[in-house]
């Protein structure tokens, strides 16, 4: 009787996200044929987002990785101040404060990997020139993120003696994990299960729409397999994970 009840209250909101996905797929359908109509042809609009990525993509990685370069430097030397400053005051306060900090600084490292790899395809894809200079701008950016993370981890790791792991170890994520407690690891599942709800959201959103661009723009179906890889990928690891952890009666 609950299953039936809880079913009973999820299926309208259920129905009316369909009902408005299907809206949105007419609003944008009438909204291609309005500009088909008044001479916008989606060639039109793909050539001017091509020759946007063509001028934007040989500076972007620089720009970005400036700009983002300066706000992690920012956060780090803030965290730093606050690490050396505690001198017997109230340590809790003042290790929250620098690790709020150090985690937005991981995140705008993250972004600028992102960014960095986002415009070496743009440039591999429209077959901009230079190649030896994309090439390094690509092998200079990611150095920096490397090196941004590394300094983030010492650093909590100087407040934290008890953790371990180096970035430049490919087993860093484990061993680090080994070294958290059981509070923190609390913190990271729920952290992750998050994100794995969010993710598996968006692929479907982005499944949805690269269908619709593949019948405006004739995209292929290569984007919409690569999205459902991710997709599977995310979910068969999840599902194997948790059989494996319920098989040995409990988490690690």
């Amino acid at each position: 009787m609950k299953e039936k009840s809880e079913n009973r209250r999820a299926f309208p909101k259920f129905m009316l996200t369909l009902l408005g996905a299907t809206a949105l797929g007419g609003v944008l359908g009438l909204g291609i044929g309005i500009c088909k109509g008044a001479g916008v042809g989606t060639e039109t609009v793909a050539a001017g987002v091509g020759r946007v990525l063509r001028a934007v993509t040989p500076w972007g990685t620089p720009v970005c990785a400036a700009a983002l370069g300066c706000g992690v430097l920012w956060l780090y030397r803030g965290a730093a101040r606050k690490v050396k400053a505690w001198d017997g005051g109230d340590e809790s306060e003042a290790s929250e404060a620098a690790e709020q900090r150090l985690d937005w600084a991981l995140l705008l490292s993250g972004v600028q990997l992102l960014i960095t790899l986002f415009f070496f395809a743009a440039a591999v894809h429209y077959e901009l020139p230079y190649v030896l200079y994309h090439i390094g701008v690509l092998i200079v950016s990611g150095g920096l993120v490397i090196f941004e993370q590394q300094k983030v981890v010492d650093l909590t790791k100087r407040m934290n003696p008890e953790k371990r792991g180096s970035v430049y170890d490919e087993k860093f994520q484990k061993k680090w994990l080994e070294s958290c407690d059981e509070s923190e690891r609390r913190q990271i599942g729920q952290a992750a299960y998050h994100a794995y709800m969010i993710t598996c959201r968006t692929c479907v959103w982005l499944w949805a729409g690269l269908m619709i661009c593949n019948m405006v723009f004739r995209t292929g179906l290569m984007p919409s397999f690569a999205v459902l890889l991710v997709l599977g990928v995310l979910q068969v690891s999840y599902a194997l994970e948790c059989i494996r952890i319920e098989k040995r009666g409990g988490a690690d």
